[in-house]
């Protein structure tokens, strides 16, 4: 039945679906996505075509989807790095197969300029893991090196890698964005949400996990059963309804906190005692890495 699949996750409208959803849902047209890639640094998504509709998540710079319509300057896209779904600026996609990256933004992001010179206007910013293709190198403006993107636009060399960045652990992925300010929807030192945060921590491990927090607290590693604090362990997720945190060992956890807005540690059990919080009402997953 129809309801039975999450919409952000599975593309169909009353009008339109995605043509691999033939006979589980209810469609007028049904439609095979057209391959894309994202060539803004975030392209804001939203869950109606329409300029105010609310931002759910951020497509980032070199992510490719499937394109299923596009109308009034909008493009209905499902993005093949954690498959959601929704609706982007048309002029942020671009249509056809997406080549295949040369090199990755390997710092915490970039600005990309109008010229290899870092006194031109800056056109973008691409975050963290952003998938670029150097179509030129060898461009030296007083001693910084930059590569001309097939975009056009240019990007200092130093901070890319022929190889996405990679983090020792769960925890210290996450320590790289505290300060950076709260964002409902992001994914990037722009703004993150706790489960932006979450999803870009694992990203720096090579794993893709599900974007929103009800997502990643079905998905993500096994269930533990905690009687108290200390039982906790480094990289535990700690889920609260609406809320997910990741433990950083030593009694204090990271996350994107949308009370003070940014992106902080905090000792576990002060935090509990300020907010009112008991442990029974937590939810703690254990990540399987390397399995």
């Amino acid at each position: 039945m129809k309801d039975a699949l999450d919409p952000r996750l599975n593309a169909y409208r009353d009008d339109l679906a995605d043509e691999r959803l033939r006979g589980r849902v209810r469609a007028r047209r049904f439609v095979e996505g057209r391959s894309g890639r994202v060539v803004a640094g975030r392209a804001a998504v939203r869950d109606r075509a329409e300029r105010h509709a609310e931002i759910v998540t951020f497509y980032q710079y070199g992510e490719p989807l499937l394109v299923f319509d596009e109308a009034g300057g909008y493009a209905w896209c499902q993005s093949l790095f954690d498959g959601y779904v929704g609706y982007a600026a048309a002029a942020d996609i671009a249509i056809g197969s997406p080549p295949m990256p040369t090199h990755f933004v390997a710092t915490l992001g970039s600005y990309c300029y109008a010229a290899p010179d870092l006194r031109t206007p800056a056109r973008d910013f691409l975050p963290r893991h952003s998938a670029v293709v150097l179509a030129e190198t060898g461009l030296v403006t007083r001693g910084v090196e930059y590569g001309r993107l097939d975009t056009g636009a240019f990007l200092p060399l130093c901070c890319l890698s022929p190889e996405p960045p990679r983090s020792p652990s769960l925890s210290s992925a996450a320590a790289l964005y505290l300060g950076a300010p709260y964002l409902w929807g992001g994914r990037s030192l722009l703004g993150l949400d706790c489960s932006g945060l979450v999803q870009s921590a694992f990203r720096d491990l090579g794993v893709s996990v599900p974007r929103d927090t009800d997502m990643q607290r079905e998905a993500i590693g096994d269930l533990v059963a905690i009687a108290s604090p200390d039982e906790m362990r480094r990289d535990d997720l700690l889920f609260l309804p609406g809320h997910v945190m990741i433990h950083a060992g030593d009694g204090a956890v990271i996350h994107a906190d949308g009370i003070s807005m940014t992106v902080r540690r905090d000792e576990l059990l002060p935090l509990m005692r300020r907010r009112g919080l008991d442990l029974a009402g937590f939810i703690v997953r254990r990540p399987r890495f390397g399995a």
